[in-house]
């Protein structure tokens, strides 16, 4: 998947293997998320157990990159059977460089990701979390129509989350 966003001038696309440093660049600018869990400071075995972990669960994991080709965030998702649901997607993570927040990039990612969900015609539905401990990030994902579903739950990781949806129509 290949995504362009115009009005931003950013494009979304998997990532390579060879973007390691980038993917890490980006965790490190985002530590205060990563501080509300169990790992606070990035590594490159963080970053390659997040591409590991999105591979088996068949998920897609994407850099963002603006105009320059500057990889600024992060995007990974599993386009459809989550949890054997053929009509269910999940987003797993959207971690956008503190320097690129309050621009309206990642509104305008979940809405370009949905966009590009839609045209699986079996899609009903997209879920994901937000940990129970980032206020911001509730209020985020409640202005993008997410509603709240389950929880709070503990997770392996021992982070308490709640489960989010948002139905979408084709």
């Amino acid at each position: 998947m290949k995504i362009n966003i115009e009005s931003l001038k950013l494009k979304i696309r998997p990532v390579s293997k060879n973007e390691l440093d980038a993917i890490l660049n980006v965790y490190r600018q985002c530590e205060d998320f990563l501080a509300l869990g169990p790992v606070s400071t990035a590594s490159k075995e963080m970053v390659m157990q997040d591409l590991a972990f999105s591979e088996q669960a068949g998920g897609v994991f994407c850099g963002i990159h603006d105009d320059n080709g500057k990889m600024i965030g992060v995007l990974d998702y599993v386009p459809g059977h989550f949890e054997g649901d053929p009509g269910c997607a999940f987003l797993e993570l959207l971690m956008i460089a503190s320097p690129a927040r309050k621009q309206g990039i990642g509104k305008a990612v979940v809405e370009a990701f949905e966009n590009e969900i839609r045209k699986n015609k079996d899609i009903t539905s997209i879920r994901s979390g937000v940990q129970v401990n980032n206020p911001d990030a509730i209020k985020f994902w409640l202005g993008c129509g997410f509603r709240i579903v389950s929880g709070p739950t503990l997770m392996p990781d021992q982070t308490t989350v709640y489960g989010l949806q948002k139905d979408i129509h084709n």
